[in-house]
Order: structure tokens, then C-alpha cells, then sequence
């Protein structure tokens, strides 16, 4: 693959990725939580589209993790000996720090619908 074919499949996948991140940590968390605390009568439906939602994001993490491993693995050996390709490793550590935060989200979610 090329500069121009690698940046372009880049930024199809990871900017819809981190507006997802940013949508779900900084608008969704925070609005559940509020609305939750406000009406308890609806605690086991936020608690459904917690679980939903915290799936979605997590299979959105994962799946930019898996394109990204097959980005790094498509690269041109000059590319990939470049800094830039030198800097697609470590994904998964990546992964499992957001899953944790992801997860983490949803337990809060219980604990402030049920607790």
C-alpha cells in the first residue's frame, strides 16, 4: 500500500472511532448518569441501553484494533521501518485500557441506577 492508500483507510476507520469515544465518555456517561439520578422509575431500561451502548463502543475498539494489526501487516517494508510505521504496536494494550474504562462505565452506570 501507498502513503495516500494507508492514510486514507486510516482516517475512514479511526476518526469514527474516536467521535464514538468522545460521544460515549464525555456526552453519553455523564447524560445517563444525570437522567438516571433524576427519573429512578427507568433504572432497568438505562441500564439496557448502558450494556447496548457500552457493546457497541467496545466492538468499535476492538475493531479498529483488528484494522489496525492489518494495517501494520499490509505496509511496504519502507513504510513499516519508518517512525510511523514503527508506531502501529501496542494496540491491544491500548484495547484493554478502553475496554477497562468502557466496562468501567457501565459498572458506575449500575451503581448510581441500582445502588
Amino acid at each position: 500500500m501507498d502513503n495516500k492508500e494507508i492514510l486514507g483507510w486510516f482516517n475512514h476507520r479511526v476518526y469514527p472511532t474516536m467521535a464514538v469515544f468522545i460521544g460515549y465518555f464525555m456526552f453519553f456517561a455523564p447524560v445517563l448518569a444525570f437522567i438516571g439520578l433524576q427519573q429512578s422509575d427507568y433504572a432497568t431500561a438505562l441500564m439496557i441501553v448502558s450494556v447496548v451502548v457500552g457493546l457497541f463502543t467496545l466492538l468499535m475498539t476492538w475493531g479498529l484494533i483488528g484494522d489496525m494489526k492489518t494495517l501494520a501487516s499490509c505496509m511496504s517494508p519502507e513504510l513499516a521501518e519508518s517512525p510511523w510505521g514503527k508506531s502501529f504496536k501496542g494496540f491491544a494494550a491500548f484495547g484493554i485500557i478502553f475496554s477497562l474504562f468502557i466496562v468501567g462505565v457501565v459498572i458506575a452506570h449500575a451503581m448510581i441506577l441500582f445502588g
